[in-house]
């Protein structure tokens, strides 16, 4: 046990950095540690990473502090990415074609050069779609250099919403629930009640308006924020860290800054 390998989410926000690191153990997730540092207030300028000393110090301590053997998965904002769906082809492809299959789609799926973008995709066997996601190499490479110069190896970017949904369906949420949090001054939200499943909307929308438009069907309702007064009593107060069976004090104070980074730990592995 003492040599598995630490599954570690990281969710740079434009005020502070907060992370943390679980094992699997035969009863659930175990807790290993958790970190929580403060960023200047322009640390992410429209999604955009903006290197500076204090978030240099604060991945240094990150790193210092982790084993020999991690995965670390990085959040990434929403509106640095297209994503679009693609018709998995009639003909079961395999790596490297499946790759080649979706490269050769992206020029008509994104109005920017292939060789400028970075792809990803996952495939649903449900609706038989590929969801192609791509961002700009220069946005990833700038995300990218802090983490390297402090000696971190990324093994993957994730969305910050497909997090969100990561955590929710951790927590096992009932197709009639939504979960709404308060994540870098706005608000993000999930629910299969509503159509989109996943969004987002501005700090300064009411949580009972954010509900009326967004998951008007959901009945039970779970609220994740810096305080209790920001939610109506309608919504149920949620921890991340109730996700995690085993975990040892001190936890944070504000436990509602850890939901995305929550949910890129729990991620599986790329198969």
């Amino acid at each position: 046990m003492a040599f598995q390998t630490w599954q570690v989410g990281l969710d740079i926000q434009n005020t502070q950095l907060c992370a943390l690191a679980i094992q699997r153990r035969r009863g659930g997730w175990q807790l290993c540690r958790w970190w929580q540092q403060g960023l200047p207030q322009d640390t992410l300028r429209n999604g955009v990473l903006q290197s500076s000393p204090e978030l240099q110090a604060a991945l240094r301590m990150l790193r210092q502090q982790l084993p020999q053997r991690y995965s670390l998965r990085v959040g990434l904002p929403a509106q640095l990415v297209l994503q679009r769906p693609l018709a998995l082809p009639a003909q079961r492809l395999r790596e490297p074609a499946l790759g080649r299959y979706v490269t050769a789609a992206a020029q008509r799926l994104f109005p920017v050069e292939p060789e400028a973008l970075a792809l990803d995709y996952r495939a649903s066997a449900a609706d038989r779609q590929l969801y192609v996601t791509a961002a700009r190499q220069e946005v990833i490479a700038q995300w990218l250099t802090p983490l390297r110069q402090s000696a971190l190896r990324p093994a993957v970017f994730e969305l910050t919403l497909h997090a969100l949904t990561l955590t929710a369906r951790a927590a096992g949420l009932g197709d009639d629930a939504a979960l709404l949090i308060c994540h870098d001054a706005r608000w993000l939200w999930y629910s299969r009640a509503s159509e989109s499943v996943v969004g987002s909307a501005s700090l300064e929308t009411a949580p009972d308006e954010v509900r009326q438009r967004c998951f008007p069907q959901a009945s039970a309702l779970y609220g994740c924020a810096p305080s209790a007064a920001l939610l109506p009593d309608a919504f149920s107060s949620f921890s991340p860290f109730s996700l995690f069976a085993y975990r040892q004090p001190p936890l944070p104070q504000q436990e509602a800054a850890f939901c995305i980074a929550a949910g890129l730990a729990l991620r599986p592995e790329d198969s």
